[in-house]
């Protein structure tokens, strides 16, 4: 098992960015032989190709011209010979990359991260998951409009392509550790639906924390089969539920038991009466009223039924289910992956898990400047730690071998210093006071706007 102490002290032996030892050569390669990818020896390698779309991702331009000249620059300045300019050859290099090396580095840096945390920052010694849902858009291009249709309530050409995600995140560390893509609306692209197809990025003894979507009788049938806990926001109380005991005196740590709801639709017979008739659950009753929360008093559902562990600390467990959504905004905020710019599906879902990737590297230098300053990963900015690094990158990769030590030591106090401040039942309208520019909205296709005898409506 590697460390984060083993992490921290290859940073400073490392000649490229921060986080390159946690993906070193040697760890793509073996993604690429595990996937039987053969590739030549050229400028643009998989390693190269990597190392520029994680630098793409990373910058605030997120163009590919971008990135080629940064590369062009790293070249330079080791002595090689110069590559050109001209984009076209890495983006070829990207589209030959395949996304399952991607999807298998992006998962391996997070787990490998998990397997070294501390065992304070893990909750009763358990690995606890966010699973959590949201949506990003693409260029309209008839690819992605295949793959990924807009909303029907948009008008046929003045609509993004829409996917829909869920991930599973680190309660721990905020790693994403899988993730599952669909079109935004359709049979088989609901939150529950995708969070099945992650099942195997799970452990038993793992827990999955969620909200109220996840309050779901098979769900919770399904993973209790495999060893794994749930606790979710109890959307609405069933019909036929019965109390068999209660461990509070005030009634709010309850065990009961469930009935086998009706057969859903779209399940066959035989699967609906693989799960059993009845299942044994536990409801807490959360009273936040003290917190100044949007919900004042609520109720948790789980499958933890170990009386050591007591009602107040499954609720809360699950008042730490926001810390997902913080996450879900870092990737999709700050790191600008709410608009995606690859003009077909399979590259979309590559510069997806290119995102994830760099994200989970990121999250891994938080890990070791929280433990260099003896402090938990989540009480560390993500923007903060994000500026630091892409401020000593380039520091870092210039630098003498005699030098990294100390710059290492300075970047991971810079990332430890910016902290999350305490800001208890902060609550903000969701309104923008600033006014956006007078401009006209499209409703037509661009296309048909450009045209001359449309043209007078968009001066």
């Amino acid at each position: 098992m590697t460390t984060l102490q083993e992490v921290r002290d290859r940073f400073a032996r490392d000649h490229g960015l921060p986080f390159s030892d946690s993906l070193s050569q040697a760890s793509i390669l073996d993604a690429l032989n595990q996937h039987g990818v053969i590739f030549r020896d050229r400028v643009f390698s998989p390693v190269t190709t990597i190392w520029g779309f994680l630098s793409q991702t990373l910058s605030d331009d997120h163009s590919c011209r971008d990135a080629v000249s940064r590369i062009f620059a790293h070249r330079a300045a080791s002595g090689l010979e110069p590559c050109s300019p001209n984009p076209a050859s890495y983006c070829n290099a990207r589209s030959r990359l395949p996304t399952a090396v991607l999807r298998t580095l992006a998962k391996g840096t997070a787990q490998q991260l998990q397997n070294g945390i501390p065992q304070a920052w893990k909750w009763n010694g358990r690995n606890v998951y966010i699973a959590d849902g949201s949506h990003v858009s693409m260029p309209d291009t008839p690819e992605n409009q295949k793959a990924y249709p807009q909303p029907v309530v948009q008008q046929e050409g003045i609509g993004f392509p829409l996917a829909r995600l869920a991930v599973l995140l680190s309660l721990a560390t905020g790693t994403c550790h899988d993730l599952a893509i669909a079109p935004y609306a359709g049979k088989g692209t609901g939150e529950t639906t995708l969070l099945r197809q992650m099942y195997g990025a799970l452990s038993p003894g793992d827990v999955i924390l969620a909200d109220a979507l996840f309050d779901n009788y098979f769900v919770a049938c399904e993973l209790r089969q495999r060893g794994i806990e749930l606790v979710a926001r109890v959307q609405a109380e069933r019909v036929g539920s019965q109390t068999v005991q209660s461990r509070s005196d005030g009634g709010g740590d309850d065990v009961i038991v469930w009935q086998r709801p009706n057969k859903p639709r779209g399940m066959s017979g035989e699967q609906y009466r693989s799960y059993p008739e009845t299942l044994t659950m536990r409801q807490v009753s959360v009273d936040a009223r003290d917190k100044d929360n949007r919900a004042e008093q609520f109720k948790v559902a789980t499958t933890i039924l170990d009386a050591s562990i007591d009602g107040g600390q499954i609720g809360d467990l699950y008042e730490r289910r926001w810390e997902g959504e913080v996450d879900i905004r870092s990737i999709k905020s700050v790191m600008k992956m709410d608009i995606l710019r690859c003009k077909t599906p399979e590259m979309v879902r590559k510069e997806i898990w290119t995102h994830l990737l760099a994200y989970n590297l990121l999250r891994t230098v938080m890990a070791v400047a929280a433990t260099e300053s003896d402090v938990e990963p989540r009480k560390i900015s993500f923007k903060g730690a994000k500026q630091t690094l892409t401020a000593f990158a380039p520091k870092l990769e210039a630098a003498l071998p005699q030098q990294r030590a100390g710059l290492v030591d300075a970047m991971l106090l810079a990332v430890a210093y910016h902290r999350v401040g305490k800001r208890p039942g902060r609550w903000e309208p969701r309104a923008r006071k600033r006014r956006p520019k007078p401009s006209k909205r499209l409703n037509q296709p661009r296309h048909v706007a450009k045209l001359a005898h449309n043209r007078a409506k968009w001066y």
